[in-house]
């Protein structure tokens, strides 16, 4: 089975092409969506799945415009994972898939499937999972060592959820002084007017590359899991489970039905029952280690890893191995 993975982003680079490539497929990834490089290598490769995910910097208008007339012009079967749903499906998942013309969906919103089968399309639930082999326990880093570690983009609106997960995990902490490193794109120009809070520019470590994610969660005691809605897990739920963090999340719905507080995680409900948790936590080493690995072992072992995404897209699909691409 031929998978051409279109995508520059790592996140999704280590996640769904390396799953792929462990249940056996043969995976290309292409980084650019240009119209002569794009038509030669299907010519050549003869791709049986062309899968795009997310919204990253080469989805612009022009690029998905040539995706779209390559989709038609050779017939390609076309996955999409929608990863920006629900918060952004009227903005960004509906132009995207007008422009690129997906035969499949699949979303990380299990309320988005009906919405998307209701257009006409082959919709599919398909959340967030981790990736063993980069999502892994490490020697923790001198230069992300910290008690509580905070791996976010600050909102803008936050009209999501995302606000309430702000408010109970991280408020009472920057409030009182603890210490808390948060790493992430626009908290310096958090508004308090909307949120609710400061935080102080001490707190503040800047951007952060997604390869060393991974090492944060290593080196931090706690990790803050933000949620942005409350029936789905974030990506970073997965991830931080998977290096064998210790993960504070919000209580939501999603995170109670997928995994077992105290034994897997610990959950908060409240400003108050954050600072407690954390002051007890601090001190609890070995309780922090067992809970992490348990929480490890769970996303591992329980249909959470990219391995078992890829899988589930090929069984969905029903594609055929040998199938070839056509031109009209």
């Amino acid at each position: 089975m031929k998978i051409l993975f279109i995508d520059v982003d790592p996140q999704y680079l280590l996640g769904l092409p390396p799953g792929f490539e462990k249940i056996g497929c043969e995976v290309k990834i292409l980084t650019d969506i240009v119209e002569e490089e794009l038509e030669q290598l299907l010519a050549e490769y003869h791709p049986d799945l062309v899968l795009t995910a997310g919204w990253t910097k080469i989805h612009t208008d022009s690029r998905l415009r040539i995706l779209g007339e390559m989709v038609e012009k050779y017939h390609l079967t076309h996955a999409y994972w929608a990863t920006e749903d629900p918060r952004w499906t009227e903005e960004w998942s509906l132009p995207y898939i007008k422009a690129t013309k997906p035969e499949y969906i699949f979303t990380i919103d299990r309320e988005s499937v009906s919405f998307y089968q209701q257009l006409g399309f082959k919709a599919y639930y398909l959340p967030w999972a981790c990736n063993p082999e980069f999502h892994r326990p490490a020697e923790p880093m001198e230069k992300y060592k910290c008690d509580i570690a905070l791996v976010a983009t600050a909102g803008i609106t936050w009209s999501s959820y995302r606000r309430n997960s702000a408010q109970i995990l991280l408020k009472p902490l920057v409030e009182r002084g603890y210490d808390v490193a948060i790493w992430g794109k626009r908290w310096e120009n958090l508004d308090p007017d909307i949120v609710g809070f400061n935080v102080d520019s001490r707190h503040l470590r800047g951007k952060l590359s997604y390869l060393e994610t991974n090492h944060v969660y290593n080196s931090a005691k706690i990790i803050l899991g933000f949620q942005n809605v409350t029936t789905e897990l974030t990506s970073r739920t997965y991830e931080v489970m998977g290096a064998r963090g210790f993960l504070l999340a919000p209580a939501t719905s999603a995170v109670l039905e997928k995994f077992k507080p105290e034994k897997h995680l610990v959950v908060a409900r409240s400003e108050d029952e954050t600072l407690r948790l954390v002051d007890y936590y601090l001190d609890q080493d070995e309780k922090r280690k067992k809970i992490a690995l348990a929480g490890q072992r769970e996303v591992y072992s329980s249909h959470n890893t990219y391995n078992d995404r890829a899988a589930q897209i090929l069984k969905l699909t029903n594609l055929r191995r040998g199938k070839r691409c056509r031109k009209r």
